[in-house]
């Protein structure tokens, strides 16, 4: 019995309410912002005799500020805001590695713009007939040693062997 009591009491203010601010359909027909506006400003009047609905009303006026579309919009940009911040200077090391590279590169680029650098191909292959030749001279080079040191030795041995016999025939 308790229940329907209770059930009772909570019609009865229902009705009282809906008495006051107006019926479910008023809302349907008009724009649901003013009559929700209307509805807050009526209840709020009503408010007044009773404490505990006046602090809840008192609440609620925080809760739009937080609620209302401009805030929320506020709030998204400020995110939104703190997010580029992050992520711009979480990029800054990135981007200035990369700027310090670019003016290398731009340095290397009048290094590598000079003309006689571009004659390097034809030095290039002037190198490989030059080594060609050089391989080609010790080659030769390991051949006219023995060579030479044959004539020497032959030489050599000449040499002594007139010496000798001019010795021999003074004798």
């Amino acid at each position: 019995m308790t229940s329907i009591n209770e059930l009772e009491i909570l019609e009865n203010r229902i009705d009282r309410l809906e008495n006051i601010v107006g019926k479910f359909e008023k809302i349907e027909k008009t724009k649901g912002l003013e009559t929700i506006d209307e509805i807050l400003n009526k209840l709020s009047s009503f408010s007044s005799n009773y404490s505990k609905i006046a602090s809840a009303f008192k609440s609620i006026n925080e809760i739009n500020k937080y609620s209302s579309f401009d805030a929320i919009n506020e709030i998204e940009d400020e995110l939104m805001l703190q997010a580029k911040i992050e992520l711009i200077l979480s990029e800054d090391e990135a981007i200035l590695k990369l700027d310090r590279d670019f003016q290398k590169l731009k340095l290397l680029k009048n290094i590598l713009d000079n003309p006689i650098l571009n004659d390097i191909p034809c030095l290039t292959e002037k190198l490989k007939e030059i080594c060609s030749k050089q391989s080609s001279l010790k080659d030769n080079y390991d051949g006219q040693k023995e060579d030479l040191k044959n004539f020497l030795s032959f030489y050599y041995k000449s040499v002594i062997k007139k010496r000798s016999d001019k010795i021999s025939t003074k004798i």
